[in-house]
């Protein structure tokens, strides 16, 4: 005989009490989006189209959407990645202008997306986040905001938080001596304050330090102008002609295509568009064996790169030997660098590989003691992309984040730290990519972070935090998995905050796909939750008072026609 078990059915023992809701009534949530740029944008989409009853506001503190796109206006900006593959999955555009896009016209992408997907409404411009605290007891982020335009400060408060705020948006200004005597213009790429290319820099003499992919379109959008232009290079880069096959347009593989009214009228055509941007996608998801230390791709790839840059530097040797790099292709990002080199060898242009000793009134002196004159000199010289917040987050316990990351970032697979409960992060620490695809990673964190807050509301949890062991985990995977890359060969990288040396924290540890496939199935388990109520009663039932009352939300309404959503009707 088996044996039996009272049912406690009709018992008065237990303290648990029946919440009195269907099991699937949306719990009301607020949850705030720090930044407006892609991440920004992403979330805002995932978080409108996938949840109900949720308030979400994004504070930005620009005066309009884009992020780095709406900040970077320097001349000759653009996207080394084609426009059709940089832009969002659920927001097309199919009338880009060229196959590489300039700035402004990805800044107005994101202006149209942010209209399109209807969120305008929910942003607040020109408000900078100063601090934000978990508070225990409510279950919820206190958030101060400055009013940038009344120099006030606010603060408001949310069950969540995903932060976009990106990792190219703080700059990185030279530190020079004398750099306060120059009597010119000093001006970053990041914080463009000048007149765009064209004939007002004519008869200037300009100096670019840098040579990253900021240095690399400056240089040839102002050579053609300029009196003269120098560049101050410290390092070695890879400079590359676009690889991606296009075959169908005689410029493909040497340039940067435009597309004519004709191909932008096919491209009208759906099927025609959808083709096309498959077929792109599908062979920027081709380049990963690059970035395997002895990989047979990547021994082809230095080889036929080394041979294409000394064939374009062919009449100046001299700046061949020293930028062409002795570290693998990809370990420092790599940029078209379009027109970089034959403005490099120009008449009016000096390419200078000496270390800059100081500036003085009215120019640079260079270590072997050179002094050359300027009227204008421009830091292409980046950003710090240490992931360090630049605002205060203060944790359970008071743990700060900016001390948690003040060396180097770790966390759960990019999204979020241990003590730091009901905070994400889009574009956070190792989610970055070197060769693949940045838009559909950005979507899916912000689709992982939706259906966290799902999960928030459904199950009346109050705070989700994943758990140290699960943060460690990853790191050990990380820690792991880069010494196979060539992104830990001695080569000064954005991925490394610019340290030839440094431990990668820009990058994810994969491809694109494998970022994809990792977040498809979320690891609910990594967390640890509390619950609505569960300070109430130790009774283990409580966990589950989530179930509900016993009924769905199409009962209590009782429409006809919204019972049986089980069963498809088409």
């Amino acid at each position: 005989m088996p044996e039996s078990h009272p049912s406690g059915n009709g018992s008065a023992t237990s303290a648990f009490t029946i919440l009195d809701e269907p099991i699937d009534y949306a719990r009301p949530l607020r949850v705030i989006i720090v930044g407006t740029g892609f991440g920004g944008l992403a979330a805002a989409y995932h978080v409108k189209k996938h949840t109900e009853n949720v308030e979400f506001v994004l504070y930005e503190k620009n005066e309009d959407v884009g992020g780095t796109w709406y900040e970077n206006r320097y001349p000759g900006v653009a996207c080394d990645v084609p426009a059709h593959v940089y832009q969002f999955t659920f927001e097309e555009n199919t009338q880009w202008s060229k196959f590489y896009a300039d700035g402004p016209e990805i800044l107005q992408y994101l202006r149209d997306v942010a209209s399109k997907i209807g969120v305008k409404n929910q942003i607040k411009f020109k408000h900078e986040v100063t601090k934000a605290e978990w508070d225990e007891s409510s279950g919820q982020w206190s958030v101060t905001i400055r009013d940038l335009e009344s120099d006030s400060t606010l603060t408001d408060t949310a069950h969540v938080v995903i932060s976009a705020t990106g990792s190219l948006n703080n700059r990185r200004d030279p530190e020079i001596e004398g750099k306060e005597k120059f009597k010119g213009k000093i001006v970053h790429t990041a914080s463009w304050d000048l007149e765009p290319a064209g004939e007002s820099w004519k008869g200037r003499r300009v100096a670019v330090i840098g040579y990253g992919s900021s240095a690399t379109q400056v240089v040839p959008a102002l050579q053609p102008y300029v009196s003269t232009i120098d560049s101050y290079v410290r390092g070695k880069t890879w400079i590359f002609q676009p690889f991606i096959p296009v075959d169908q347009y005689p410029d493909g593989k040497t340039g940067n295509h435009v597309f004519s009214e004709e191909e932008l009228r096919d491209f009208l055509t759906k099927d025609k568009y959808k083709e096309f941007r498959f077929n792109l996608e599908d062979a920027c998801n081709t380049f990963y064996p690059l970035t395997l230390d002895g990989s047979a791709f990547q021994t082809e790839a230095r080889a036929g790169l080394e041979q294409a840059m000394k064939a374009r530097l062919a009449s100046r040797p001299d700046i061949a030997e020293n930028l062409i790099p002795d570290f693998p292709v990809s370990c420092r990002r790599l940029t078209p660098g379009l027109g970089y080199l034959e403005a490099l060898t120009a008449p009016n242009s000096q390419f200078i590989p000496a270390e800059i000793k100081r500036m003085t009134e009215d120019g640079i002196e260079t270590v072997d003691g050179t002094h050359r004159s300027y009227d204008v000199v421009i830091a292409a010289t980046g950003f710090d992309t240490s992931f360090k917040p630049r605002f205060p987050i203060l944790g359970q316990g008071g743990v700060n984040l900016q001390d948690l990351w003040s060396d180097y970032p770790q966390t759960y697979l990019g999204l979020c730290q241990d003590r730091f409960p009901n905070w994400f992060q889009v574009g956070g620490p190792n989610t970055g990519i070197a060769v693949g695809l940045l838009i559909p990673m950005l979507e899916k964190e912000a689709e992982y972070a939706a259906g966290c807050i799902r999960k928030i509301q459904y199950q009346r949890i109050k705070s989700m935090a994943v758990k140290k062991q699960a943060v460690q985990a990853f790191q050990t995977y990380v820690d792991a998995y880069f010494p196979r890359t060539i992104f830990t060969k001695n080569c000064p990288s954005w991925y490394k905050n610019g340290k030839p040396d440094g431990r990668v924290m820009g990058l994810w540890p994969g491809s694109t796909l494998h970022h994809l496939r990792a977040l498809e199935q979320p690891r609910y388990e990594d967390y640890e939750y509390t619950y609505i109520g569960s300070d109430q009663s130790d009774d283990p039932g409580n966990l589950l008072r989530w179930l509900g009352n016993g009924i769905t939300v199409a009962e209590v309404e009782a429409k006809p026609g919204t019972r049986a959503w089980y069963y498809p009707r088409v």
